[in-house]
């Protein structure tokens, strides 16, 4: 079977770019296809480097005073990764103050000026003084830089898969312009407000995730890009700690689509009901993703093929179908492929050359990324974060890979689940042990306290610490070449030390051990 079937007719649904933003357009034609308009940006870029900001700009945007001039440049908040050529905005915080970091030293570095409250006293580069919190100067720029952007801005917000979606809406979206998206998960205050003050002003699209901890963000978060695509992926457990239940916590991925304006499209899940059950602003396209029927972009079927290693997928909406295949391992994939696909096909992008797209997708790293080992392990890094709905699904990739060895699955805490968080460290473990997985390693105190009320098997080994760096040496006694290995935990926990000290494996001389070993 080839990796790509289409059925193509026209689609009834391309996106109205009818707001003042879109005024500059051309013609974006397709044979059998409705005109598309795609920004004018899309297609030509105006100057070499369209993210610079000039020093009026910066002023303007802050509201701040010239010091002393500096040249145009991009702005940094980071000291440790900042470029010759750009602008150092110092943040504050409870416990730190940025500014300490300005030294001439910062200058040798190539630092063409500070956006801040003070310089240290040698400082001879740009100076735009503002006043009272650098934070909010930060977002003020945010609010300035999406003022200037004549694209398409698409929002994404979800409990689990944000930054994999992005990244295929992305590539979704080639086949009609060029596309920036924001690095990372950069999806708080800061790095949403970092993600629009180095978007290129002359692209087409802008594809940002918006993230949240607390009810509120997403909707301040929602006012600085103000998207005129706005997504809900799902709403599962995750960040439980500030909300009561799951309906809370719909309620607050709910606030993406509050503002939303007349002639804005929101994506939804049609297979949520705490998604489908959010009220849509009047005016609005609502377009439905999902396995069920009466999805405008529905997920038909998808399997896992090359033994667990990539999945097939089969989609159709707006009177086509398209199936292409993924290679990269994790039936969840599909999903967030119809997602994208979703957002594609809102924008007028034919489903067959999104599908097309979108089989060119490799993993984000440290989700779901698969890789053999020069000592012939294979490792599921999948360290990035942890909630229960993405370990479930890194449990069932785990189980449907081919091994030629054994399976073992290394997990590390959940943060953030609130009075119930325990319950939910059981379920992973009882996950694993239903799984038949030969090692289940524990990494941390929640899982540990977990472990005490599940039977494991009598030929399941458990191994427990109480941190990554002890697990690091203790799990290569269990290893061996053709194994694979999951290795999954929420981000404070430093899952990757663990994947780092497997790579270092040499079966019949433990280098990795002795490298290790000083962490105990």
């Amino acid at each position: 079977m080839s990796s790509l079937t289409i059925l193509l007719h026209p689609s009834p649904y391309p996106f109205s770019l009818s707001s003042p933003s879109y005024l500059n357009s051309i013609i974006f034609t397709l044979p059998n296809r409705p005109k598309i308009l795609i920004p004018q940006s899309a297609t030509f870029s105006a100057s070499p480097n369209p993210s610079l900001w000039t020093i009026s700009e910066i002023v303007k945007a802050v509201n701040g005073r010239i010091i002393r001039w500096g040249p145009p440049g991009t702005i940094c908040t980071d000291t440790r990764t900042l470029e010759p050529g750009q602008w150092f905005l110092p943040l504050v915080g409870q416990n730190f103050d940025a500014h300490n970091f300005i030294t001439p030293e910062l200058a040798t570095k190539g630092c063409v000026g500070v956006i801040g409250n003070w310089v240290c006293e040698d400082w001879n580069n740009g100076f735009v003084k503002v006043e009272g919190d650098t934070v909010s100067s930060l977002k003020s720029l945010g609010f300035y830089a999406r003022n200037r952007f004549n694209g398409c801005l698409i929002g994404l917000t979800g409990s689990v898969g944000k930054t994999t979606t992005k990244t295929m809406i992305a590539l979704a979206l080639e086949s009609v312009g060029n596309v920036y998206y924001s690095p990372g998960n950069w999806n708080n205050e800061i790095g949403v407000a970092l993600s629009l003050i180095g978007m290129p002003r002359d692209v087409g699209f802008g594809v940002l995730e918006i993230g949240m901890s607390k009810k509120g963000e997403i909707l301040e978060l929602s006012r600085m890009c103000r998207p005129n695509v706005r997504v809900i992926l799902n709403v599962n457990a995750a960040h439980l700690e500030n909300f009561a239940n799951l309906e809370e916590i719909s309620m607050a991925k709910g606030e993406i689509l509050r503002e939303a304006m007349p002639g804005d499209v929101c994506i939804l899940s049609g297979d949520d009901p705490l998604v489908m059950s959010l009220p849509v602003p009047a005016g609005v396209k609502k377009v439905l993703f999902g396995r069920k029927l009466g999805c405008d972009i529905r997920l038909v079927s998808s399997q896992s093929i090359d033994g667990g290693r990539s999945v097939q997928i089969v989609l159709e909406g707006f009177n086509e179908m398209v199936e292409f295949v993924i290679s990269s391992p994790g039936l969840h994939l599909a999903i967030n492929a119809c997602a994208a696909a979703a957002v594609a096909s809102a924008l007028g992008v034919p489903l067959a050359l999104a599908g097309k797209s979108l089989s060119k997708f490799i993993p984000v790293h440290m989700r779901s990324e698969l890789e053999v080992a020069e000592n012939g392990i294979t490792i599921i890094n999948d360290v990035y974060n942890a909630s229960p709905a993405s370990t479930e699904a890194a449990i069932d990739l785990l189980r449907n890979i081919n091994c030629n060895g054994k399976r073992v699955a290394i997990l590390g805490d959940m943060l953030e689940l609130g009075p119930k968080e325990i319950n939910f460290h059981e379920l992973m473990i009882q996950s694993c042990v239903n799984a038949h997985f030969d090692v289940i390693a524990l990494v941390g105190t929640r899982f540990i306290r977990a472990a005490e009320s599940i039977d494991c098997a009598q030929e399941i080994k458990q191994v427990c610490t109480t941190d990554a760096h002890r697990m690091a040496s203790k799990i290569i006694n269990y290893l061996n070449s053709g194994d694979v290995i999951l290795v999954k935990g929420s981000r404070q926990i430093g899952m990757e030390v663990i994947v780092d000290a497997i790579k270092f494996i040499h079966f019949g001389v433990p280098l990795c051990h002795s490298v290790m070993s000083n962490y105990d």
